[in-house]
């Protein structure tokens, strides 16, 4: 059989429906996502001198680090594990048994990741003694450190809601929470507040997010009964996940933070500003990527043919824009920096052009990953991200003290790139005959 004919066959009837109104909402979820981390960030540059961008970027960017972290990199375990107890639930003849264990496996979950928030609030707090001398850095980082404790459990009600089918609800909960977040921080930018009180109000925000998920799964919480075996399969799960979003979470704001180490604010500051752009297409990716690797799942299951044309399907059109956006960004970037952030950042441009052409890897690393969680290989988006790290780091370590922003922008960029050929070309091997189709 053809890869036309296994698309034509398996596509439509099979993928499409639900990978297009869950994406949907997911877009959706995004763009609100999008909306206040772009608008927030322009008022905070017009309202403030380019000191306090710099500081806030920091801040920004340690919280970004652990809010990334302390889900462990679960979340496509977990979507995992619940679609097949779901599945389970329905084909047993015990419905009621399974259900318990669905319940026992989400209350597990929650547990770890709740201590895990903890440890990582702890950790933030820790890291901002290191990465700046300022006292406002490190009490405001202080203050937001409490906005990762409940991330945690918003992970898993978020797993648990694709899993079910329930994007709607991750939608709602996520325009709630950024309205909330856009609406409060406005008026304490307007009003002079310390860049302390405005994380104050990120922290109160993202604790009543939780709320909603704790309200629709209150049945799950009537059932739960720790069980040490569905405890301990997490944890036996967690530490190549674990180890994979860390590294993945320190190669993306390694920049930022060695910026604040080996440079001085006003290049933290513009490469924050610059960094803006890539928000959304992580935000979208991110969704993207959720929702297309549970049916990457179920191809792996029938075979390796299926799983190449739709992966192929799925990287299209993702590749086409991302090389879009870096054709076009030299042409715009001066304007756009000067219309959003205003005139003290028409120097920028440089750094996004750059950061414009991570995009390219990046899209390639995002979605090839789900292909190798899939495939039982996440070992290797584990290894890929390990040499990310190391070589941005490095390459920060060279460029920044010459270069500043564009430096450690050209220092991601090559990161980028090396993780994924990488995966790209693993992935290749694994699949035999996968490869980027434009006419497929």
């Amino acid at each position: 059989m053809t890869a036309a004919a296994v698309d034509k066959k398996f596509m439509p009837s099979r993928a499409s429906p639900g990978v297009t109104q869950n994406l949907l909402w997911m877009v959706w979820s995004g763009s609100i996502s999008i909306a206040n981390s772009v608008v927030l960030w322009i008022f905070m540059a017009r309202m403030r001198d380019v000191e306090e961008m710099g500081r806030f970027t920091i801040v920004m960017g340690l919280y970004a680090l652990f809010y990334n972290v302390c889900s462990l990199g679960l979340m496509p375990f977990l979507v995992n594990e619940i679609s097949r107890k779901i599945e389970s639930a329905k084909l047993s003849e015990n419905a009621e048994n399974e259900e318990r264990k669905l319940s026992n496996f989400i209350g597990s979950a929650s547990v770890i990741l709740f201590f895990s928030g903890i440890v990582c609030a702890a950790a933030m707090t820790i890291a901002a003694f290191f990465v700046s001398d300022s006292w406002s850095v490190r009490v405001s980082t202080l203050v937001l450190s409490f906005a990762v404790i409940p991330t945690g459990l918003i992970c898993v009600s978020e797993a648990a809601a694709i899993a079910h089918g329930r994007t709607g609800l991750i939608a709602f909960v996520s325009t709630f929470e950024n309205l909330l977040r856009t609406i409060i921080p406005f008026a304490l930018i307007w009003l002079g507040f310390d860049i302390s009180v405005i994380c104050a109000s990120f922290v109160a925000v993202r604790i009543a997010a939780l709320f909603p998920y704790l309200q629709a799964a209150r049945h799950r919480l009537k059932q739960f009964n720790f069980d040490v075996s569905e405890f301990v399969k997490i944890l036996k799960a967690t530490p190549t996940f674990a180890g994979t979003i860390t590294l993945a979470s320190v190669n993306w704001q390694a920049a930022i933070i060695l910026l604040g180490y080996l440079s001085t604010e006003i290049e933290s500051a513009k490469y924050g500003v610059a960094s803006r752009f890539l928000i959304p297409v992580s935000i979208l990716l991110a969704g993207y990527s959720s929702v297309i690797q549970p049916v990457l799942a179920r191809h792996v299951e029938k075979s390796f043919i299926e799983t190449r044309v739709y992966l192929s399907k799925m990287l299209r059109y993702p590749l086409l824009a991302a090389t879009l956006a870096a054709f076009i960004s030299p042409f715009l970037s001066t304007q756009i920096l000067t219309s959003f952030f205003g005139a003290s950042y028409a120097e920028t441009s440089t750094t996004l052009n750059i950061l414009a052409l991570c995009v390219i890897p990046f899209c390639l690393v995002m979605i090839v990953s789900r292909g190798l969680v899939a495939t039982g290989s996440q070992h290797i988006d584990l290894l890929a991200n390990a040499l990310g790290v190391f070589a941005c780091v490095i390459m920060c370590w060279i460029l920044i003290p010459i270069y500043g922003a564009a430096g450690a922008a050209a220092a991601q960029l090559f990161s980028l790139l090396l993780m994924a050929l990488l995966e790209a070309v693993y992935l290749s091997k694994r699949l035999s005959e996968f490869r980027f189709q434009p006419g497929a």
